[in-house]
């Protein structure tokens, strides 16, 4: 290897070494996804009317909703059967389902081309489900 070989060699070494180091010392922080939490007349505007696919991203069930006008949900799943219930909207966006005598609530909010819910509306609040419109 020739001296201007070895040289360089050794700098780009030694540069990445710099980089690498400089990254562990200087992480970029994380950066925050991009959600618009959706108000009342967004959601209904988003939910109603539609049939809806959702995917619970923790535990990977997939179901088939449908929110009605008159304030009714559908929902079924596969292996689960059906089951009916209830809708209503907060003013503040949250909206509760109660079915089977329970009351589930979730904020929904568009994440770049997909709808998708959370149990807050805190920016960093874990997705619990994504929506596709069947």
């Amino acid at each position: 290897m020739k001296l201007s070989s070895r040289f360089l060699f050794w700098t780009t070494c030694m540069l990445s070494l710099v980089a690498a180091l400089g990254a562990l010392l200087h992480p970029i922080p994380a950066v925050a996804e991009d959600r618009t939490y959706l108000n009342k007349g967004e959601i209904q505007e988003s939910l109603v009317g539609k049939a809806i696919l959702s995917k619970n991203l923790q535990s990977g069930a997939v179901s088939h909703w449908a929110y009605h006008a008159d304030g009714t949900v559908d929902a079924s799943r596969s292996g689960m059967g059906k089951a009916s219930g209830t809708w209503a909207i907060r003013d503040d966006g949250q909206m509760c389902v109660t079915m089977v005598k329970r009351t589930g609530c979730r904020y929904w909010f568009r994440k770049g081309d997909t709808l998708a819910n959370a149990d807050t509306n805190s920016p960093g609040a874990p997705v619990v489900a994504e929506v596709l419109f069947e």
